[in-house]
C-alpha cells in the first residue's frame, strides 16, 4: 500500500513539474517527452488509485484474460514511461535548460534510483548467498 502511495506522490510531482514548465513556456523543456509525460502521468495516477481501491478484487481475477491483457499493456507502457522520465531528465540536464531547473525535476529519475537500489540489493544478496 505504501509503495502505491509513494508512486502516486512521485507521479503527481512529475505531472506538476511538466505542467509548470508549460506554464512558464520553457521552450527547451517542451519536447515529445514532455507531452508523453503530461498525457500518461494522469492515467498512471488514476490506475494507481484503482489499484489501491480494488487491490483484492484485482488479485482474485488476476489469472483471467480480461484482466491480464490490460495489465500487461499498462505494464509495458509504464516501462516506456519510466525510460522516458529518465531520458527527459538527462536531456534537460545536458541542454542546461535553466528555465526547467526545479527540485521537482529529480522526481524524474525516481525509476532509475529504484532500479539501482534493487540491483544493488540483488548483487549483495547474490554475494551473500554464495558464501
Amino acid at each position: 500500500m505504501y509503495s502505491v502511495l509513494v508512486s502516486i506522490a512521485l507521479n503527481a510531482i512529475v505531472l506538476k513539474y511538466v505542467l509548470e514548465n508549460e506554464q512558464k513556456n520553457c521552450e527547451c523543456a517542451l519536447t515529445w517527452h514532455h507531452r508523453f509525460i503530461k498525457f500518461y502521468a494522469p492515467i498512471l495516477i488514476f490506475m494507481l488509485f484503482v489499484n489501491l481501491l480494488f487491490k483484492n478484487e484485482m488479485q482474485r481475477n488476476k489469472n483471467k484474460m480480461l484482466v491480464k491483457v490490460p495489465l500487461g499493456i499498462i505494464g509495458l507502457v509504464s516501462l516506456v514511461y519510466s525510460i522516458t522520465l529518465i531520458v527527459y531528465f538527462f536531456r534537460l540536464h545536458i541542454k542546461e535548460c535553466k528555465c526547467a531547473e526545479d527540485w521537482k525535476r529529480f522526481a524524474l529519475i525516481a525509476p532509475l534510483v529504484i532500479f539501482l537500489i534493487v540491483l544493488l540489493f540483488l548483487v549483495l544478496l547474490s554475494l551473500f548467498l554464495r558464501k
